[in-house]
């Protein structure tokens, strides 16, 4: 038996509006869909990438960062934590999650975007094949290289979110020094 995959309908504030829709359904003006983007980090300040399968209708082949949408009944830190586990293995507390901001699309998503800091080498990761064919580390140099040449998919906020970033790992790398 098939399960159909349920989505929450949000409104343009981000707010439940009471409505399910199923994944393949389409969306009337003003009602929204919400999803997320995890941006994974070590204490050597690099990010963890993804490359995502050659059978993804969307973005096929392209290098991202982890990225789902939120299942009926989940919050976006739930999806998260789900996302990160269904895609490379990894497990990841909410705890662990620090959010950084939402972004709202007019095709209609709702994206929330989170941080988190995770030693875990590349070889431990367990992939799911049919999203993701392989992950790596890169410095951030190496990320503005690949959005440079177009290898990894980029959107209208991801250099402010990059330089979010940057400050994100100053001020957690500092913290864990002066705990130290």
């Amino acid at each position: 038996m098939l399960i159909m995959e349920l989505w929450d309908v949000y409104d343009k504030k981000g707010r439940k509006t009471g409505t399910l829709k199923e994944k393949e359904a389409d969306y009337l003006p003003g009602e929204y869909h919400l999803a997320v983007e995890a941006w994974v980090f070590n204490r050597r300040r690099e990010i963890l990438i993804q490359q995502r399968s050659w059978h993804r209708e969307i973005l096929p082949g392209k290098w991202s960062l982890t990225t789902g949408r939120i299942i009926a009944g989940e919050d976006s830190e739930q999806g998260c934590v789900r996302e990160l586990k269904e895609e490379l293995g990894m497990q990841v507390k909410q705890e662990e999650l620090s959010f950084l901001r939402r972004i709202v699309r007019e095709d209609p998503l709702i994206w929330d975007i989170y941080f988190t800091l995770q030693d875990v080498p590349v070889e431990e990761l367990r992939l799911q094949k049919e999203e993701v064919i392989q992950a790596r580390w890169v410095s951030f140099d190496q990320f503005r290289a690949y959005l440079k040449r177009g290898s990894v998919f980029r959107y209208p906020e991801i250099d402010e979110v990059l330089d979010a970033a940057d400050g994100w790992m100053d001020d957690i790398l500092g913290k864990e020094t002066e705990t130290s």
